[in-house]
């Protein structure tokens, strides 16, 4: 069980803007969750309006009821101020757009399991897909401030339907760390799935990948999967989803997990298949939302 202290914030919203085609960057105030952050942290916030300035029906204020989860993307212990990226993707990320600098967030964290330090001397892959980059951010951030490994040793594949919804590449490059893009519709690098740069890089420069991470959309990290499967690398995938409580206890965020000790080929297809006994189930918000590769049934 973690250390790390779970805190309720009322964060203050520092800006809230636009970075892509409905796509935005909100920075918040929280000191305590901010200081305990680490890349793989979650946060969970409340984005109904409750503000007295609210123009909402009174009974729509508490409208979407449930908090919602969001990776932490960046964090500065010293202002004491993490960012979030979100897309609009339903109401409660639409009212969230529409928070203004000086407004009130209530956020619980940070939440969740961690990712495993990128180490010196194993160089790292990770693929991501949309708003996915925002905990590799964080990674990266984080081990270019420790210096725990040079940031060439960290390659980030980073796709999207489109090149507006590809902001972060910039704040990679700041670190030091190889970028490679890929778009659906072929506005910028490549023209087409982020996997098929994986399996590119793979085959031209397999030492540049001893360790592979993935967060995006569920088809996205199955490829992934499949292809650390074939070229027996090891690695984590962060999974995103519906996280009602985001502190494990209702059982809403469940996800298969092969036994350790089963056959490894045979694990993941149990996810199309008759129940296996060879499985488990874990929460997301509690033994994730970071997960073991080769474990996680997609």
């Amino acid at each position: 069980m973690s250390t790390i202290p779970i805190c309720q914030y009322d964060a203050e919203v520092l800006s809230n803007r636009e970075i892509g085609p409905g796509l935005y960057w909100i920075d918040l105030l929280a000191p305590e969750i901010t200081r305990h952050a680490l890349p793989g942290h979650f946060v969970h916030l409340i984005a109904s309006d409750v503000s007295e300035e609210s123009s909402r029906q009174t009974w729509l204020r508490h409208t979407p009821l449930l908090r919602r989860p969001f990776s932490i993307a960046e964090r500065d212990p010293e202002r004491g101020v993490f960012g979030l990226i979100y897309r609009i993707v339903g109401g409660g990320t639409e009212i969230l757009a529409t928070r203004r600098r000086g407004e009130r967030v209530d956020v619980l964290g940070p939440l969740g399991r961690t990712f495993e330090p990128v180490r010196a001397g194993r160089p790292v892959v990770m693929v991501a897909g949309g708003v996915g980059v925002a905990p590799f951010l964080s990674l990266a951030q984080e081990t270019a401030r420790d210096g725990r490994a040079r940031p060439a040793e960290m390659t980030v594949l980073f796709g999207a339907a489109t090149a507006g919804l590809l902001s972060g590449e910039e704040k990679f490059r700041e670190y030091g760390v190889d970028v490679r893009l890929a778009t659906d519709d072929g506005t910028t690098g490549h023209h087409g799935l982020v996997t098929e740069l994986l399996e590119r890089e793979l085959a031209s420069s397999p030492r540049r990948c001893a360790y592979l991470y993935a967060c995006g959309p569920t088809p996205m990290m199955r490829r992934c999967q499949e292809i650390a499967r074939e070229a027996g690398i090891d690695g984590q995938v962060s999974l995103e989803g519906i996280m009602p409580c985001g502190v494990g206890v209702c059982m809403a965020c469940v996800v298969a997990c092969a036994d350790p000790d089963a056959d490894p080929s045979a694990a993941p297809s149990a996810a199309h298949g008759e129940p296996s006994s060879s499985r488990r189930y874990e929460r997301v918000c509690d033994a994730g939302p970071v997960f073991d590769m080769q474990e996680v049934v997609l």
